[in-house]
């Protein structure tokens, strides 16, 4: 049996066919005439689209796929084919036209073209919001004249709006003439009721055109012509009151203008001495700034005499410097500390020495609060290598071990215990340990626990002693 959807529409012809349809022409699965039909290798007919929703169904089941007129094994692929002829026979069998009152008859396959033409047919209204449908023979004077969201013109401000809004834009629309609230007898349009009330209607209360003077009088705008020829004589006396009371003030500030000009007077001069002092200071200003930079170059040739003094003292302290064991002093430790604590890059490097004559520079560097994820608990300790002056005669990567010692400062040399870490060279940081190509290399060492630091007498009055040896070539 075929199945059955109670949502899904027909797929096959549902016509007004002239003569009777043989049953050879209808969809075993929806029982309608058929439309763009296949027929199976088994010889059933059937519409494609009933078809190919019986197989999606097995499909997602996980079905075999079969006919559903005799169950017959199908392959959607290679049994199942267009049967043009019987569709040309079916779009050749006379219909009559779906709209009531249309005596239209005619082929089946002329069905769509006769439908847009035809004057029966119902179609909806083109006209926005509107959800009426009416016949195509109605449909003009619907959209023009009788459907209520056709579009019109306001007769008062000319703005299109649909026809069943009228009522609503009559409301608010500024145009339309409207009674004047003061019940003064103009209609006018209604922007234009605040101007009228403001300038025109008789109705409305005013002051006196005299209230400057001082009347204060109110009334309404049709009676002030009687008002102001009842009050002559008081608006008279007003206005003499009101010109003396302004001469008087005239004189004063008349008054006040002379004292102001005065004042400007003895500003001026003022100024004129503000002027001859600044003249004054700005050639005492000249001289100090002709005295300073005299000062500031006996100053900066002082400062590069002394720096040349301590460079010539620096190569003069490597070059004596030449040996594999290097003591390094490291003073104000708890300075240094807090200083790291607070500045995350806070370093501090020995002097630079050489492992012997004509060998290798290297320096030592400590972090006092650490770096990475050892930052806040330890001392790192590292050993930086420099480029220096034999590089091009020596052998490279740097092939030797290096040897931390920090020194216990105990009295009784026989109860010191010194703490020592050996770092093996280069290991897992050869960069650390090519030949420089800028003045220094990447830092490499360890990192000591601040308890360590403080379980002996490692720091002695703020001092600790740090020793480095360079332990021989590797052969």
């Amino acid at each position: 049996m075929a199945e059955a959807s109670g949502h899904q529409l027909p797929s096959g012809y549902d016509e007004d066919f002239v003569n009777a349809v043989d049953d050879e022409f209808l969809c075993v699965i929806c029982h309608l005439t058929l439309k763009e039909l296949v027929l199976t290798r088994c010889g059933h007919r059937f519409c494609k689209e009933c078809l190919e929703e019986h197989l999606r169904r097995q499909e997602i089941r996980r079905e075999p796929l079969i006919c559903p007129a005799d169950r017959y094994s199908l392959d959607r692929n290679k049994d199942v084919f267009p049967d043009k002829a019987t569709e040309r026979k079916i779009l050749s069998f006379a219909i009559r036209c779906p709209s009531d009152g249309c005596e239209w008859t005619g082929e089946l396959r002329s069905k769509e073209t006769h439908l847009t033409t035809c004057l029966f047919k119902v179609i909806p209204c083109t006209n926005e919001n509107c959800h009426e449908e009416v016949q195509r023979q109605h449909h003009k004077r619907h959209v023009a004249l009788t459907c209520q969201w056709r579009v019109i013109e306001c007769s008062y401000c000319s703005k299109p709006h649909p026809e069943c809004q009228s009522q609503n834009h009559i409301k608010r629309c500024s145009k339309f003439p409207a009674t004047c609230p003061n019940s003064c007898g103009m209609s006018i349009p209604r922007e234009m009721i605040p101007g009228h009330l403001f300038y025109e209607c008789p109705q409305t209360i005013v002051y006196c055109p005299y209230v400057e003077m001082g009347c204060n009088t109110k009334v309404k705008r049709r009676v002030m012509e009687s008002h102001l020829k009842s009050a002559v004589e008081i608006h008279l006396a007003l206005a003499c009151f009101k010109i003396s009371e302004t001469a008087q003030k005239l004189n004063d500030s008349v008054s006040k203008l002379q004292k102001v000009q005065t004042k400007l007077d003895e500003t001026e001069t003022k100024l004129d001495g503000t002027l001859l002092l600044l003249e004054e200071t700005q050639s005492k200003l000249n001289a100090v700034e002709i005295d300073f930079r005299k000062k500031l170059e006996t100053l900066q040739q002082h400062f590069q005499e002394r720096a040349l003094k301590e460079e010539m003292t620096m190569k003069k302290s490597e070059s004596l410097n030449c040996s594999p064991l290097f003591i390094w002093k490291i003073e104000n430790y708890s300075t240094l500390l807090r200083e790291a604590k607070v500045d995350l890059s806070r370093k501090v490097d020995s002097a630079p020495f050489y492992t012997e004559n004509y060998g290798y520079k290297l320096k030592a560097r400590i972090y006092p609060n650490g770096i990475g994820k050892y930052y806040d608990s330890y001392l790192t300790l590292l050993i930086v290598l420099m480029r220096g002056e034999y590089d091009a005669i020596l052998p490279w990567p740097f092939m030797r071990n290096i040897q931390f010692t920090l020194i216990d400062q105990q009295d009784d040399p026989d109860k010191r215990q010194n703490m020592t870490v050996t770092i093996s060279v280069p290991g897992s940081h050869p960069e650390s340990y090519a030949r420089p190509q800028s003045p220094e290399n990447i830092g490499h060492g360890c990192n000591l626990l601040h308890k360590k630091l403080r379980s002996r007498c490692y720091i002695v009055q703020d001092t600790l002693f740090v020793q480095v040896e360079v332990g021989p070539p590797k052969e």
